[in-house]
């Protein structure tokens, strides 16, 4: 595992806004168009908020999310109401962002519209986040639908975590979805995180399989 360390989280926040842009700019000379797989939570939102003031051709470009809580936006706890916060530029100038959320029944029924809808995307890079007890995207340790998020062969899923922050009815990427993105980025900040993910006597945790993935996760750190 090799890490890219910063001497600071601004740094590191310009650097993972870098690293989209040039991902979505791959993906627009490739394919005409780009997509890219966001995490929500504070940690990445800098770096949303200076990737949507570049100048890229954002109507060319389609922005996803990772996961999300069964809430709606106008909940606190929504994912894509952050992203639509941080990226508003981006999305004024013309991008898109495809939610996971719809007012449906249950996440089940959600999760079943998202699928449609997020199969037929190429993601060009997905950038993950990591929670203190290693997990990511909702890829919770006692989430007893961890088998199904990293087995299924569909792209979004409805997964029940109990006691996690937020919700604990949520819409995930499966490991299959990730995997089969041009590039993978993870971003963690502060010393716990970082032991957390390079201690290898402790029991495999989700994170760890982004690792086994087809394409080597990037790692991007700052204290």
């Amino acid at each position: 595992m090799h890490i890219r360390e910063f001497a600071t989280r601004e740094a590191l926040m310009s650097a993972a806004a870098e690293r989209i842009a040039k991902a979505v700019q791959d993906g627009i000379s490739e394919r005409g168009e780009a997509v890219a797989a966001l995490s929500g939570g504070s940690t990445p939102e800098p770096a949303y908020a200076q990737l949507a003031t570049l100048k890229l051709d954002w109507p060319r470009v389609t922005f996803m999310l990772v996961d999300e809580r069964f809430v709606p936006p106008s909940d606190l706890a929504s994912n894509e109401a952050l992203l639509r916060r941080a990226l508003e530029p981006a999305l004024a100038a013309g991008a898109k962002l495809l939610p996971m959320y719809t007012n449906c029944t249950d996440a089940e029924e959600a999760a079943a519209r998202a699928d449609k809808l997020y199969s037929a995307q190429h993601i060009d890079i997905a950038l993950m986040g990591m929670g203190g007890d290693g997990h990511t995207a909702s890829w919770f340790p006692q989430s007893p639908h961890l088998g199904m998020a990293l087995s299924d062969q569909r792209s979004v899923i409805a997964v029940h975590a109990p006691g996690a922050a937020g919700s604990a009815d949520r819409l995930t990427l499966t490991r299959r979805a990730i995997g089969d993105a041009s590039s993978v980025v993870l971003l963690i900040t502060g010393d716990e995180k970082r032991r957390v993910l390079e201690d290898r006597s402790r029991a495999r945790l989700p994170i760890d399989r982004l690792f086994d993935l087809p394409v080597t996760p990037e790692v991007l750190w700052a204290r």
